[in-house]
């Protein structure tokens, strides 16, 4: 689990370590928990996707994170970007 600040390279970490997982050979999916809510935000969530490789698998599920971690293929590295935005 990464914790810390907004923007403080959380996500691109986990993403550093999404890509050495999918080079050992493992999936890698993106649980999204952002909701476009304005200007900004959109530019951000349009940065994000276009970071990440398309045979990672994104699951975008702004309430119900239960549900959308099951939909995760089984023994991906997950990645929850972000549990802040959701709890909030």
């Amino acid at each position: 689990m990464l914790l810390g600040g907004a923007r403080s390279g959380k996500s691109a970490l986990a993403e550093r370590w999404g890509h050495a997982h999918a080079t050992d050979g493992g999936s890698v999916a993106v649980l999204a928990t952002a909701e476009i809510i304005d200007d900004e935000m959109a530019d951000r969530i349009k940065q994000h996707r276009s970071l990440r490789p398309a045979t990672w698998v994104t699951i975008e599920e702004p309430l119900d994170l239960a549900r959308a971690v099951k939909l995760a293929p089984p023994h991906a590295f997950l990645i929850i970007d972000c549990l802040t935005t959701w709890l909030g």
